[in-house]
């Protein structure tokens, strides 16, 4: 088992890639469009989806930016760290209720569904495998800063080598896996909550 700090569940899923032999370890995390529809999802669950295609446009864009997001911090060279935890999704959804973002009528109902949208992304990565150590996501921060993982592999590897042919046809397989498998969940989602939106009235946001 690689020992790095924290919480360490990661025996599985090694592969030997170097050209003497060194074992690797490789862990496919979900791609941008995987975390998107999964926190377009959870979002529908707080928020009923907007009635208006307008509205639904801003609801589904906010949504989707919201669950990409934590993957900003590879900017930064801190990936799966801060961003990735509860708190980071706490702050981002306080600021996002007082500033009424166009994915609920409320301000508790904003709250929700973006802090529910952003903790979907170190959900998925923490039930899926990582790329590097640290294994895992720093998911519960700032009560710890530990990282956890649970080493289970539900997606394809999303491929880092720029502009190759191998590198379109891994993602598109990773990224049609994510489709084939969330896409359903999203689907229902969409018409369960949407049948109580037709039934209550129309949600508007502006």
């Amino acid at each position: 088992m690689h020992q790095v700090r924290g919480v360490h569940w990661c025996v599985r899923f090694r592969w030997c890639d170097g050209r003497d032999g060194s074992e690797r370890v490789r862990w496919p995390v979900p791609s941008s469009v995987g975390h998107a529809l999964a926190a377009v999802t959870v979002g529908w669950m707080v928020a009923r989806p907007a009635s208006s295609a307008r509205g639904l446009l801003w609801q589904v864009g906010a949504l989707g930016l919201v669950g990409a997001a934590p993957d900003l911090d590879l900017l930064v060279g801190r990936h799966s760290a801060e961003t990735h935890s509860i708190g980071a999704a706490a702050l981002v959804a306080t600021a996002a209720a007082m500033m009424r973002w166009p994915v609920a009528r409320s301000r508790v109902g904003v709250w929700g569904a973006v802090f529910l949208a952003w903790c979907t992304h170190p959900l998925l990565d923490a039930l899926s495998p990582d790329t590097k150590p640290p294994i895992g996501i720093m998911a519960f921060w700032p009560l710890t800063r530990d990282y956890v993982n649970t080493g289970l592999a539900v997606f394809l590897p999303i491929s880092r080598r720029c502009c190759s042919m191998q590198m379109v046809a891994e993602n598109s397989r990773a990224i049609l896996r994510e489709v084939l498998t969330l896409g359903p969940i999203v689907w229902f989602v969409w018409w369960s909550r949407s049948e109580l939106t037709a039934k209550d009235g129309e949600l508007t946001l502006k």
